[in-house]
């Protein structure tokens, strides 16, 4: 089936804002090589890096940076539709790109060495390991863990439903095999001793020890311990911001949104590591429409 590119962005999420800015680039990339006589199934190697070399007496290298993640989407799009085998933009990097980074994003070893370094077997601990879980595998917020009940706990099916937040939608994801087994013993063992310890009766997921149902300050310390133990270790977004790149690697952006709960696609678009951040802005600078 025939597509433009713009429709071939829509199928992979993008936003409006997002595809008028790689057409733009698009554009750009068709009108220098109409100039050069190059057909776009001609172009190779060596002419995408004479393009990137006119590119650069006009922007700075991260924007030529930019430029190629769209083409490489361009060529994409024309390799699934037929018109050309190979991706010429395959390999190319600009030299000397730095991305600023917030903090350190953790690879899934990593964030599965944080869930194996916390090692508590009193009723508190095994709790906190469960609330663990979810952040560095389910990228849950913490407000979220806070209002889960136990009803949102689906064993048959290896699921939770996560409730949502102020800035953020009820979504079911899938629980990793070794948490199906720790959620089991947790609702049925570990949580009933601790209400039963402390005198409460409620069907909230996490409870305090001391009574009440707070649990701010659980997660606190428990961040607390780990930003200890972790010197990487910053907040709890840190972790869930990791879990979201590790997602953006594995499925399309829409299906990244669900999991992550945005109510907005551009929220899921703001984790992707390159193509977008500052395109936008760019292109409008120095090829403005009009």
């Amino acid at each position: 089936m025939k597509t433009s590119f713009t429709d071939y962005l829509k199928t992979r999420g993008h936003t409006p804002r997002t595809i008028t800015s790689f057409n733009r680039v698009a554009t750009i990339f068709l009108n220098w090589q109409k100039k050069q006589q190059i057909s776009v199934e001609q172009i190779r190697y060596q002419d995408i890096l004479l393009f990137m070399k006119h590119c650069q007496k006009q922007v700075s290298q991260r924007t030529v940076q930019l430029y190629l993640n769209v083409i490489r989407h361009f060529y994409d799009h024309q390799i699934e539709q037929g018109k050309t085998e190979v991706n010429p933009v395959t390999g190319i990097k600009v030299q000397g790109v730095k991305r600023k980074a917030l903090y350190h994003i953790f690879r899934p070893e990593e964030l599965h060495a944080i869930y194996n370094s916390y090692q508590d077997e009193s009723l508190k601990g095994k709790r906190n390991k469960i609330m663990l879980s979810l952040l560095v595998y389910q990228g849950v917020k913490t407000e979220e863990l806070i209002k889960m009940e136990v009803q949102d706990v689906k064993l048959r099916d290896g699921k939770i439903e996560i409730p949502g937040g102020n800035k953020s939608e009820r979504r079911l994801l899938q629980l990793e095999s070794h948490q199906v087994l720790e959620f089991y013993d947790y609702v049925n063992n570990t949580r009933k001793e601790i209400l039963t310890q402390s005198g409460q009766k409620t069907d909230k997921l996490f409870v305090g020890m001391e009574g009440g149902n707070s649990l701010d300050g659980c997660v606190f310390r428990l961040m607390f311990w780990l930003k200890k133990k972790n010197k990487l270790i910053v907040n709890a977004k840190q972790l869930r911001a990791s879990v979201i790149v590790k997602w953006l690697k594995m499925y399309n952006l829409r299906k990244v949104q669900y999991m992550a709960g945005h109510r907005y696609i551009s929220s899921t678009e703001s984790y992707q590591q390159s193509e977008m951040e500052g395109l936008t802005e760019e292109v409008n600078k120095f090829h403005p429409l009009g």
